[in-house]
C-alpha cells in the first residue's frame, strides 16, 4: 500500500509538473503575442550628414559602415549588386532601411510606419524609392556598391551642408528674437539690423544697416524683406523665417546630387536665387590674384569681386613688355620665396593668374609652394612637360591668342598629365564657316573676352575650388544656363531612358509595331514637352534671330511619342551603358541629369520619320558628310528649339506645317568640337577618349554626336 500510495504522489507530482511547464509556456507565448501586437518602436539612425560630419572630423569611417550596413541590408541575396525589387522590398521590411533611403525627399519613413513597424506603400514614397534607383543605376537593371555609395555620398554632403545652414539660421533667429518667444515682430528685426552685425551681415551681407533708422533705403530694405516673410501675418515664427531663407539663401542647394529623382533639393538646385546663394557661397573663398597681367585688363578680376571672392592681391612682382614674356625660371625666382611667405600668411583657397602672371604660379608648382586650387588665364609657354600631381588646376586658353602661341592638340596633351580629374582645360576656338563663308562663334584672344559672360569666370574659380573635380563642376554647371521652368520639365520627363518607357502606349510598353503615339493635349506629359520646347534661357544666347515673343505666340499642332523599343534596347541603353562603364573607369559617377541632356533636333518630316523607324536611330557619319562641317563631323543637336527653327533645319511641308524631334542626348564628357574632327575626338583620359562635342565650355548650345546611339528620338514636335 505504502509502495502504491508513493508510486501515485510521483505520478500526481510528474503530472503538476508538466502541466506547469505547459502554463508557463503558454503564459511565455501569450507575453510573446503582445509584444508582436505592440506597435515596434521607430528605429533612430544618425542622419547622412551627422555621419558624414563625424567621418570628416576624424571620428572613423561612419558614412562607409552605414553605407555597408545598409547595402547588406539591401542585398538580399548577397550578390553584390541589388535590383530595384530588392531595395524596395528592403525599403518596406526594415525602418531603418527607409529613413536612410529616403533623406533629401521630404518623407519621414517613422509617420510611414504601421503597427507591425512596416512601412505603408503610397504613391509619393513609392515614386522617391523609383526614382532613387533609377539615378543611381543610370540605366542598369542592377546597383553596385560604388554606384550605391557614391549616390549616397553625394546626398550626404548635400544633407550636412542644409544642416550647417539651418544652423546658421536657428542662430541668427535667436539673436533677432531677443526676447525668446519664438516670434519676432518688425521692431525685433529693425533693433536686430542695428545692434547685429552677425544677423546684419547674414540678412543684408552688401547693406550697412548699422543705420537703418537714419537711413531710408536701409530701412525699406528690412520692412520689406519683414513683409516678405510675414505674407500679411503680425509675427514671423521660426518656420516663416527658414521656409523664406531655405528658398532665398540657398547656396546649399546649388551642391544637390545631380539626380532624377523628385528631391526637394534637386528641384531647388537652379532657383532664380542661385546668383545670391553662389555669392553668399563665394564669399568664403580667399583668391590670391598674381598682379601682372591684369593691370592692362582689370574687368575678369573686376567680375570676381563683384560674383563675392575674398580678393588679396599680390603687386609687387615686375611687369614686363610682351617680348619679354617668355618668362624663364630664373627670372621669376628671387619672387617666389616673398609669394610663399604670403601664401603661409593669408591661407588662400585658390590662386588665380593672366598672362605673365602665369610664370610665376609655374615657379611655385616647381618648388612646391603651393598645391592648391590653380587658375591659370593664357596658358603661359614656361608650363612643364607635366601638370603637378594632385593639384586642381584650370586652363584657360583661345585659338586666337596672339601673344602665347599653343597648339590644341599640345594643350590637351598637358591636360592629361595632370593627375585624373584633376585639370579642366577651358579652351575656346573657331568654329568652321557656314556656306555663307561667316563663322558661328571665334576663339579668344589673349584678351579672353568669353569669360566675361555667363558667370564663365566666378564659374571657373568655383570649378578650380570644387571638390567633385573642376571638370564636373563645369559640366555641373551647364544647368544653370537652363530657365528654371525648363529644367522642372526635365526632370519631370526624367533622363534615364528605361523611365521613359512609363509613358509608352504600345502593347506591353514593348514598342514593336506601330513606332508613333499621339501625347494628348490636356496631358501633363504634353505640358512638359511643350515647356521645354518653348522655354527661354535665362542668359542672352549666342545665336539669336526671331524675338522671344513670336517664338513664343507658334501654335503646337500635335506632339506624339516615339515608341521604338528594337532602338531603345539595341542601340541607345548599349551605348548609354558603355559610356558609363569608360567613366566609372575614369574614376567619375555616372549622373543622367549631367551626363545626358535633352536637345532638339531639325530635318523635314521624311527624314524624320527614317530617324523614328531605324533600328540604329541616327546615322552621324552620314549627317556629318551632308552637312557643312562647323564643329566637326556628326549629328547636330540644339540646346534651344527655337535655334533650330530660326535657322531653317526643319522645312516646311506642303501644308506649311514643320516638325523637329525632342531627343534624350547621351553626351557623356564632352570637349570643344572641331571642324577637322572627323568622328575621332581627343582622348581624355588614355585610353578613353571623349565622348562629345558642343561649341561652347561655358554655356553650350550645340551637341554633336559621333556614335549611332548616342540620341534616341523620344518626342515629333508639329508646329506652325
Amino acid at each position: 500500500l505504502n509502495h502504491r500510495d508513493t508510486a501515485r504522489s510521483m505520478a500526481n507530482r510528474r503530472a503538476a509538473f508538466a502541466w506547469a511547464q505547459n502554463a508557463k509556456a503558454k503564459k511565455v507565448d501569450k507575453e510573446r503575442g503582445r509584444k508582436a501586437e505592440t506597435p515596434a518602436k521607430p528605429v533612430k539612425s544618425k542622419s547622412l550628414g551627422e555621419l558624414l560630419w563625424e567621418e570628416e572630423r576624424g571620428h572613423g569611417p561612419k558614412l562607409e559602415e552605414a553605407l555597408l550596413a545598409i547595402f547588406k541590408l539591401i542585398d538580399a541575396d548577397s550578390s553584390g549588386s541589388i535590383s530595384k525589387l530588392e531595395l524596395i522590398g528592403a525599403v518596406y521590411r526594415h525602418t531603418l532601411v527607409a529613413s536612410f533611403v529616403l533623406q533629401g525627399h521630404g518623407i519621414n519613413a517613422e509617420l510611414l510606419q504601421d503597427a507591425g513597424g512596416q512601412i505603408c506603400i503610397n504613391e509619393q514614397s513609392f515614386d522617391a524609392i523609383d526614382d532613387i534607383f533609377d539615378s543611381m543605376a543610370g540605366g542598369s537593371a542592377r546597383v553596385n556598391y560604388s554606384d550605391f555609395s557614391g549616390y549616397f555620398r553625394r546626398v550626404a554632403a548635400v544633407c550636412l551642408a542644409v544642416e550647417k545652414e539651418e544652423a546658421k539660421m536657428r542662430e541668427v533667429f535667436k539673436l533677432i528674437d531677443v526676447d525668446g518667444n519664438g516670434a519676432v515682430s518688425k521692431l525685433e528685426l529693425v533693433a536686430a539690423m542695428q545692434n547685429s552685425s552677425r544677423a546684419a551681415s547674414y540678412l543684408f551681407p552688401s547693406v550697412n544697416t548699422r543705420n537703418v533708422l537714419e537711413d531710408e533705403t536701409s530701412y525699406d530694405l528690412v520692412c520689406s524683406l519683414y513683409d516678405q516673410i510675414a505674407a500679411g501675418r503680425r509675427r514671423i515664427s521660426w518656420q516663416d523665417f527658414r521656409n523664406y531663407l531655405t528658398t532665398r539663401f540657398s547656396d546649399v542647394l546649388d551642391r544637390t546630387p545631380s539626380t532624377s529623382s523628385a528631391s526637394p533639393l534637386s528641384a531647388a538646385s537652379s532657383s532664380p536665387s542661385a546668383s545670391v546663394s553662389s555669392q553668399n557661397e563665394r564669399s568664403k573663398v580667399k583668391v590670391l590674384v598674381l598682379a601682372p597681367g591684369f593691370s592692362q585688363n582689370p574687368q575678369p578680376a573686376s567680375m570676381l569681386s563683384q560674383a563675392g571672392f575674398q580678393l588679396q592681391w599680390f603687386t609687387d612682382l615686375p611687369e614686363y613688355a610682351d617680348e619679354g614674356a617668355r618668362l624663364t625660371y630664373h627670372a621669376v625666382a628671387p619672387f617666389l620665396t616673398k609669394i610663399h611667405e604670403e601664401i603661409l600668411r593669408l591661407k588662400p583657397t585658390a590662386i588665380l593668374c593672366a598672362s605673365q602672371g602665369g610664370a610665376y604660379l609655374v615657379g611655385l608648382w616647381q618648388l612646391g609652394y603651393w598645391k592648391g586650387p590653380s587658375i591659370m588665364l593664357n596658358a603661359h609657354p614656361s608650363l612643364p612637360m607635366r601638370l603637378p600631381g594632385k593639384t586642381p588646376v584650370v586652363l584657360a586658353h583661345g585659338s586666337n591668342d596672339e601673344v602665347y602661341l599653343w597648339r590644341r592638340e599640345d594643350l590637351e596633351d598637358l591636360a592629361c598629365t595632370a593627375s585624373p580629374n584633376h585639370c579642366f582645360l577651358y579652351y575656346t576656338s573657331n568654329s568652321g564657316y557656314l556656306a555663307s563663308g561667316s563663322l558661328t562663334r571665334l576663339g579668344d584672344r589673349h584678351l579672353m573676352q568669353s569669360i566675361l559672360s555667363n558667370d564663365c569666370l566666378p564659374r571657373l574659380v568655383d570649378a578650380a575650388v570644387s571638390s567633385m573635380g573642376p571638370e564636373m563642376f563645369m559640366l555641373q554647371s551647364w544647368r544653370g544656363q537652363l530657365g528654371e521652368d525648363r529644367l522642372e520639365a526635365q526632370h519631370w520627363l526624367g533622363y534615364s531612358l528605361e523611365r521613359l518607357r512609363r509613358f509608352w502606349a504600345s502593347p506591353g510598353k514593348q514598342g514593336r509595331d506601330e513606332k508613333l503615339y499621339q501625347v494628348p493635349k490636356n496631358s501633363e506629359e504634353f505640358r512638359k514637352v511643350t515647356t521645354i520646347f518653348r522655354s527661354e534661357p535665362p542668359q542672352t544666347p549666342a545665336y539669336m534671330l526671331s524675338s522671344q515673343s513670336s517664338w513664343e505666340r507658334l501654335p503646337i499642332y500635335k506632339i506624339e511619342r516615339v515608341e521604338n523599343g528594337c532602338q531603345m534596347e539595341c542601340s541607345a541603353i548599349p551605348y548609354r551603358d558603355g559610356v558609363k562603364q569608360s567613366l566609372h573607369q575614369q574614376g567619375i559617377d555616372f549622373d543622367p541629369s549631367v551626363h545626358c541632356s535633352w536637345a532638339f533636333h531639325g530635318a523635314d518630316y521624311e527624314s524624320s520619320l527614317s530617324i523614328i523607324r531605324d533600328p540604329a536611330g541616327f546615322q552621324p557619319l552620314i549627317s556629318g558628310s551632308r552637312n557643312s562641317p562647323v564643329w566637326g563631323s556628326g549629328t547636330y543637336f540644339a540646346r534651344d528649339a527655337k535655334y533650330v527653327a530660326d535657322g531653317q533645319f526643319c522645312p516646311r511641308q506642303a501644308d506649311g506645317m514643320r516638325c523637329m524631334l525632342l531627343c534624350l542626348v547621351t553626351l557623356g564628357m564632352p570637349c570643344l568640337g572641331d571642324p577637322q574632327q572627323r568622328g575621332v575626338l581627343p582622348f581624355r583620359q588614355k585610353p578613353h577618349r571623349y565622348n562629345s562635342t558642343v561649341d561652347s565650355l561655358s554655356s553650350p548650345e550645340v551637341l554633336v554626336i559621333q556614335q549611332s546611339g548616342a540620341a534616341y528620338p523620344a518626342y515629333l514636335i508639329s508646329f506652325a
